[in-house]
């Protein structure tokens, strides 16, 4: 199978410039506004990690209801008008066509297009599935023009990981399926993405599967009276990076007016992590997690 990995997460917002000020605030570089020729969108993103698995968050905002909906990303304009949230998971592949034929095989819907700059140069083709009862979330999967390592080397040379914050990678992403057991097959056997680990606590069991250089965690409530199964279905709006030193970036984030958690031992085996509220992020949890 051709490899997939984690390549960002969309999230839709009314007011781009008020999505990114905390992030900026926070010390990411963010990029300025890119306008999509034809799409209906517009986009500010910022970017972390390293040569290999490097990700990024996108915050998006639609400007032409229309063309977004002609574009496959007509979803996206009833979320904004509910105040906006994490919409679609995106997958980057090296040879998009296998990707292609497995989910036609399995007689899902696709949306195909393509995706570029504001100066019309193409950025690649892009498949987005809304197909929640197999998937768990909406997601999408792109194949750049360029491939990975002259895509970070371009953003290197832009400074666009010249971050003031001490975020190093992605670690992980995480959803509450509908359906387990679908859902990880649906992942492993039609996108491409294997079982990498499995961790239990009292309250779930965590499916790792591994995209690239990081993570996608299902999360199994262990029963009905797990706090997990209360929980809404689907991809959980929380991004957990990797720091270089825990304690001092929850310093330096309350310095900044933000209010994260006292830093304490992670879920995950060998990790300490806090956690600053979405609602102080435009609606996306940061979760700062560090190995030990």
């Amino acid at each position: 199978m051709s490899s997939v990995v984690l390549d960002h997460v969309v999230m839709v917002t009314p007011n781009l410039d008020a999505a990114a000020e905390p992030f900026e605030r926070l010390g990411f570089t963010v990029t300025p506004r890119m306008e999509h020729p034809g799409a209906g969108t517009a986009n500010r993103v910022f970017f972390v990690g390293g040569p290999k698995g490097h990700f990024y968050v996108e915050l998006l905002n639609v400007t032409d209801p229309m063309a977004a909906a002609n574009s496959g990303r007509g979803s996206y304009t009833p979320l904004i008008e509910h105040g906006g949230g994490v919409a679609r998971l995106m997958l980057a592949t090296d040879d998009l066509e296998p990707v292609l034929g497995r989910l036609a095989g399995a007689g899902i819907v696709l949306s195909h297009d393509s995706v570029a700059r504001d100066d019309g140069s193409k950025i690649g083709d892009v498949v987005l599935v809304d197909a929640e009862a197999y998937a768990g979330c909406p997601f999408g999967v792109m194949q750049y023009e360029l491939d990975e390592a002259a895509r970070y080397e371009s953003r290197q040379e832009r400074g666009l990981f010249d971050h003031d914050f001490p975020a190093k990678r992605l670690d992980h992403l995480a959803m509450i399926p509908h359906d387990p057991a679908v859902t990880e097959r649906f992942w492993t056997e039609t996108i491409g993405v294997p079982v990498s680990g499995e961790v239990t606590t009292p309250a779930m069991t965590i499916r790792q599967l591994g995209a690239g250089d990081a993570i996608l965690e299902l999360l199994v409530p262990s029963g009905p009276e797990s706090p997990v199964a209360a929980r809404p279905k689907g991809l959980i709006p929380m991004v957990a990076l990797e720091v270089g030193d825990l304690d001092g970036a929850v310093a330096q984030a309350r310095e900044r007016g933000f209010t994260p958690s006292d830093p304490a031992d992670g879920v995950l085996p060998g990790t300490r992590t806090a956690t600053i509220p979405g609602p102080e992020l435009s609606g996306l949890a940061l979760q700062l997690l560090a190995y030990v």
